[in-house]
């Protein structure tokens, strides 16, 4: 992690706010590099959030004169617009770096929450993390691309729900049966519920089982006594 830009990024993916990581002056950097770490391998932000920055790596024009060792007034000051500063900067790399696809993702949630898609998506989508949204949103895109399909549908689960299972059924092509592998529960209902509604094609019927297997003749470890399911 080089840049301010990458800790903004490391924030959000830990679900701390932007506001706040603190960015302060380095009294010891590398002049080949933005961010000074003691630990170069570190993968997320520190405990207290405080990031030292040499912002003299990208910004020297704009920081030049910020903190002359011959100025000694308004430090705290100094300090504060520092921080303000760098926030603005990285908040700039991250916009001038967002792909169209990105756009599209923001102005769509944006509209969801909206309740443009109704309240109960408006309301429900609020229990996916920050990861599965990103999943999720990404889906609503192809959709709009390339339409509805089954193919889809499987991607888009397999990535919430990562043990889950698809079957078809060959007797009746039409049923889904879904096998989930989690203990069932409110929250993932709901998740389950918004996925199977948005991108499963309206012809298909789903069955989904959570912690619990059906037993599939022919498949012994599928077949466990008080482990399975029957269906008809």
């Amino acid at each position: 992690m080089n840049y301010i830009w990458e800790m903004l990024l490391k924030a959000d993916k830990q679900n701390i706010k932007r506001e706040d990581v603190k960015f302060v002056h380095a009294k010891m950097s590398s002049p080949y590099m933005e961010i000074s770490l003691n630990d170069l391998n570190l993968t997320s932000l520190p405990e207290d959030n405080v990031i030292e920055v040499n912002e003299y790596y990208r910004f020297y024009e704009i920081f030049k004169d910020l903190f002359n060792i011959n100025i000694e007034e308004s430090q705290e000051l100094r300090e504060v617009l520092l921080d303000i500063l760098l926030h603005y900067l990285g908040e700039l790399d991250l916009k001038m770096g967002l792909c169209k696809t990105e756009f599209y993702k923001k102005f769509l949630f944006k509209d969801i929450l909206n309740s443009v898609f109704g309240e109960k998506l408006a309301k429900d989508i609020l229990c996916f993390e920050k990861e599965e949204l990103d999943v999720l949103l990404n889906g609503f895109i192809t959709i709009y691309r390339a339409g509805i399909s089954l193919q889809l549908f499987k991607e888009v689960l397999r990535k919430i729900f990562v043990n889950s299972v698809i079957y078809i059924s060959k007797e009746r092509p039409k049923d889904v049966y879904i096998y989930l592998d989690e203990y069932q529960e409110k929250k993932l209902e709901t998740k389950i519920n918004v996925i199977v509604e948005t991108f499963l094609p309206i012809n298909m019927k789903p069955l989904i089982f959570w912690d619990k297997h059906f037993g599939i003749i022919g498949l012994e470890n599928t077949m466990k006594i008080n482990e399975i399911v029957m269906i008809e």
